[in-house]
């Protein structure tokens, strides 16, 4: 298991959608706008969230999820499924 600050998972998360060129910065950038509403929702049950005194981490197996994760919103963003992509989004 992987604990990774919320900062560095958003910056390797973007980092992944931007070797996507059709996603490109412009999705990056939404990306990470709705990743942080999906955080601040306190209605949304977040399994890979731990908090660890004034520090939040997003826990991962291994780094081939984040690839995977990346590999998921592509797929979601072409296929015009953004929407269920979030919804299912853990």
């Amino acid at each position: 298991m992987l604990k990774i600050e919320i900062e560095d998972f958003i910056f390797e998360m973007k980092d992944e959608i931007l070797s996507y060129e059709e996603l490109g910065q412009e999705y990056a950038n939404k990306w990470e706008k709705n990743f942080l509403r999906w955080l601040e929702d306190d209605s949304i049950k977040k399994k890979n969230i731990k908090k660890d005194k004034n520090q939040t981490y997003y826990v991962i197996g291994d780094e081939s999820e984040i690839f995977d994760m990346a590999d998921e919103y592509y797929y979601a963003v072409t296929g015009n499924q953004e929407d269920n992509y979030w919804k299912n989004f853990k």
